[in-house]
């Protein structure tokens, strides 16, 4: 004779809810670790890509300044050297294949735009001929010339407004947050965009078209673009301007002599195209580098300055990677062309 046992039964059900719950406890667990494993392989696997795009951006550079090492070589053998577009450095070609990705580069030549470091001369004057084209080019691109003021007054070492429209250092501790005038040359042209008047608007449409180089330089008649060519005299017009670039000698112009030998410039006095002369030039010496790696549908750009002269080898005087990691799916960018 059999008897029910009411302790027996809730005895076993205690135990089989008790396995269910290890085996859910360790099902969870299982869960948790495989997630956090796969999660550590994506962080390696990201970081190791990030090495692969520094790594490749910095051979990019270099590669780069190889290209313009050899163009320099080049123009010691002749008589009258000059940099222009026809050259193996401004040549494109199509971005280059790697391990999980590609890599691609271009060159260009800086002083093919305006150098905002060109307006105050090394003995603190103000450059009148660099200001009246700095003020031609602001207006060709319907920006007021009036905005050349709070530039100057940027870079030179006095605390004095330049005019009613110029900023010093009272001027901009009254903002909040509030911050100290420069009183030097222009590093970066996002500098632009902490100076009174600049606008985000002004700024990107301004920078593609100013440099701040270290030096005081002189713009190239060969490599520039129709609107800085187009405020090198009042009586041009970005349509001239177009129309210059489109005529210029494939191979550049020789001499900036022979440049102005064009029929717009005429009307220039003899001083007048004296001055001008002093801010144009047929050869560069500041080239900028933007190399961009993308590996697994990821991307990093590095800009570089690069610096070259007749005497010493080619050196990288600045490096700008703050357009960090982006996916190429959310990129609304326009992909870098290969110069390379």
């Amino acid at each position: 004779m059999s008897h029910n046992n009411p302790l027996a039964h809730k005895q076993k059900g205690v135990a089989l809810l008790t396995v269910l719950l290890v085996v859910a406890m360790a099902t969870v667990l299982a869960v948790a670790m495989v997630k956090a494993q796969q999660a550590l392989l994506q962080r390696s696997s990201s970081v190791f890509s990030q090495d692969q795009a520094y790594l490749y951006t910095l051979g990019a550079e270099s590669f780069a300044k190889t290209i313009l090492q050899e163009d320099k070589e080049k123009d010691q053998t002749k008589n009258a050297p000059q940099d222009s577009l026809n050259e193996t450095w401004a040549k494109k070609t199509p971005p280059f294949p790697v391990d999980g990705g590609m890599v691609q580069a271009q060159i260009e030549d800086l002083q093919g735009r305006f150098n905002l470091n060109n307006l105050v001369q090394e003995d603190g004057l103000i450059n009148l001929t660099a200001l009246s084209m700095f003020q031609r080019l602001l207006a060709a691109l319907d920006i007021s010339p009036a905005l050349v003021s709070p530039v100057i007054d940027w870079i030179d070492t006095d605390n004095f407004p330049n005019d009613s429209d110029g900023a010093e250092e009272d001027w901009y501790l009254r903002l909040k947050p509030a911050y100290r005038s420069a009183n030097r040359p222009f590093v970066s042209v996002s500098e632009l965009s902490l100076l009174r008047g600049f606008t985000p608007e002004i700024v990107t449409k301004l920078s593609p078209y100013v440099a701040t180089l270290p030096l005081l330089t002189t713009v190239n008649v060969n490599t520039a673009s129709a609107v800085v060519l187009a405020a090198m005299s009042d009586n041009m017009t970005i349509v001239m301007g177009k129309d210059m670039a489109e005529k210029r000698p494939q191979s550049g112009y020789g001499s900036v002599e022979v440049f102005l030998e064009q029929p717009v410039f005429a009307s220039l006095e003899s001083n007048a195209k004296q001055n001008v002369m002093k801010l144009l030039g047929v050869r560069s010496q500041f080239f900028s580098v933007s190399a961009e790696a993308e590996i697994d549908n990821r991307r990093r750009v590095l800009t570089s300055v690069i610096a070259r002269d007749d005497t010493t080898t080619l050196k990288t005087i600045s490096r700008d990677w703050s357009q960090q990691w982006q996916t190429t799916a959310t990129n609304n960018t326009s992909p870098i062309k290969a110069n390379l």
